[in-house]
């Protein structure tokens, strides 16, 4: 046979390949409407419409909406895994495999951002799943998580990577395309190049003008603050927190969809009644539970801006504080990747409020910038580069055996503070 003609390569005229290609732009019209309006408010009916197609029609590439989350999952960690793969065969040392990668999926994304390529799901939902498709997700996941694992093994032994845990520093790198959905929009796609580089200069060289020491810190509790949405009728309030703690625990563990409220009700060992006495219905609890987050992110970074210290210092503490409440009887804080399942004049609300948060953070590094501890770096790229951070570091818990370790929280932002970049 002519080498010219491979049999491996399918003929675009083939019922096989447009097959495929319409299968692939529902998945990733799917993965945009999942991202941005969450999977719980997007039906069959959505993608059909937006698409221009039938429901039928939708209904003859996959059978149900669990399905096509599935089906989503699976297509997004065909792309990290080959993000990671591309990253990995790379004749280079182990730092810029790593920056590779994380270039890769920014320009991923900035080209699904301009319509030029397909939007993928982000894992919001895994446990939300049947028990055999989150199995067979997790272990796709841990492929990922392998590949960057060894090109920080490689790194740490050239000397080009700080020598610290590379499941950490692998779970730090992770946060930073994981929260791109989150933050990057059409005018960072219009002028990508400042906007990349801006990302990989704090990857690489971190925020501080010079090499960060870490110490020993006194982690407040959040008892023995005041929270300004709950500060009502004491007994009440316990309750309310109470529910508000575990409701946040449930979401983040399987979803808006898989989380239910007679479950959370039996977890607290009250009855139904009682339950529903101070919750309306799930989507109420879910707000609430945002609600509460930000009156605990709002208080711990209060609490980092009092001390008479350096703008660094704060952003530190700001992190560490942060860091420190999920793995304490007093969090978890609600992730933001449950945002899209409230309806949208609640996600306004929420969304305005995370912003006065924000503020306080970058009033740090803005001090920070003036007392000459931070170096000139993008504030806003910071921010958010900061933010996904904190969100993600959860899942430090599947990884390492001692996750409330007070350490752990300086290993962790070491990456953000110093650099991946050995110095």
């Amino acid at each position: 046979m002519n080498s010219i003609i491979s049999s491996k390569v399918m003929s675009p005229f083939s019922k096989g390949h447009q097959h495929q290609r319409k299968f692939q732009s529902i998945l990733s019209e799917a993965a945009g409407l999942f991202n941005w309006q969450g999977s719980r408010a997007t039906t069959l009916t959505d993608i059909a419409g937006s698409m221009k197609l039938t429901k039928t029609c939708v209904y003859y590439y996959v059978k149900t909406k669990e399905d096509l989350i599935y089906q989503c999952y699976v297509s997004s960690c065909d792309m990290w895994l080959a993000q990671a793969q591309q990253a990995a065969a790379l004749e280079a040392n182990g730092l810029d495999k790593i920056v590779a990668m994380v270039r890769g999926h920014f320009d991923q994304y900035v080209k699904a951002l301009n319509g030029v390529a397909p939007h993928f799901s982000m894992l919001t939902e895994i446990s939300s799943l049947n028990d055999a498709h989150a199995a067979d997700i997790k272990v796709r996941w841990q492929e990922i998580f392998g590949l960057c694992e060894k090109m920080v093994k490689q790194g740490i032994e050239e000397g080009v990577i700080e020598n610290l845990d590379p499941v950490v520093i692998c779970t730090g790198v992770f946060a930073i395309p994981q929260w791109f959905p989150v933050w990057l929009n059409r005018s960072h796609a219009a002028n990508p190049g400042p906007v990349i580089e801006a990302v990989l200069d704090i990857l690489v060289n971190g925020l501080s003008e010079q090499r960060h020491e870490f110490t020993n810190i006194e982690f407040p509790e959040i008892s023995n603050l005041s929270l300004d949405s709950f500060d009502r009728d004491f007994q009440n309030r316990l309750k309310r927190e109470a529910f508000y703690r575990v409701g946040a625990i449930y979401f983040n563990q399987k979803g808006f969809k898989g989380t239910s409220l007679d479950e959370i009700a039996s977890s607290l060992d009250v009855t139904k009644g009682a339950f529903y006495y101070h919750i309306k219905n799930k989507e109420e609890l879910l707000y609430q539970c945002f609600n509460r987050t930000l009156d605990v992110e709002k208080t711990l970074l209060t609490e980092a801006g009092k001390i008479e210290e350096t703008g660094l210092k704060k952003v530190e503490l700001s992190l560490r504080y942060l860091f420190n409440v999920q793995f304490t009887e007093e969090g978890p804080l609600i992730r933001y990747r449950s945002l899209p399942s409230l309806d949208e004049e609640h996600r306004k609300n929420i969304l305005k409020a995370t912003k006065k948060n924000s503020g306080k953070l970058g009033a740090y590094i803005r001090q920070g910038f003036e007392d000459n501890t931070l170096r000139k770096i993008d504030a806003d790229v910071a921010q958010h580069m900061l933010s996904g951070a904190v969100e993600v570091s959860p899942d430090l818990a599947e990884w390492v055996a001692d996750a409330n370790c007070p350490e752990l929280s300086a290993s962790y932002f070491h990456l953000f503070i110093n650099g991946l970049s050995a110095k």
